[in-house]
């Protein structure tokens, strides 16, 4: 008797990390408005990495929802 759990693919959760992905950039400017302008590189990096990171995902996850073979 097999018991096994059913299996997970990427094409089935992908839609849910995109949209993690898009929250995130859509929050980025409330937090530029909490914590303010950058003031040292490093701030700097990290602000931008906060918002390319995901963005970059999203806009890439999207593709792959549109793209992909039916």
């Amino acid at each position: 008797m097999s018991d096994s759990e059913p299996e997970i693919h990427f094409r089935d959760v992908a839609p849910a990390i995109e949209l993690v992905c898009w929250v995130i950039v859509l929050m980025c400017p409330f937090l530029r408005l909490v914590n303010g302008p950058a003031v040292t590189d490093d701030q700097f990096v990290i602000q931008t990495a906060i918002f390319s990171v995901p963005f970059v995902g999203a806009v890439t996850l999207r593709l792959y929802q549109v793209l992909k073979p039916r």
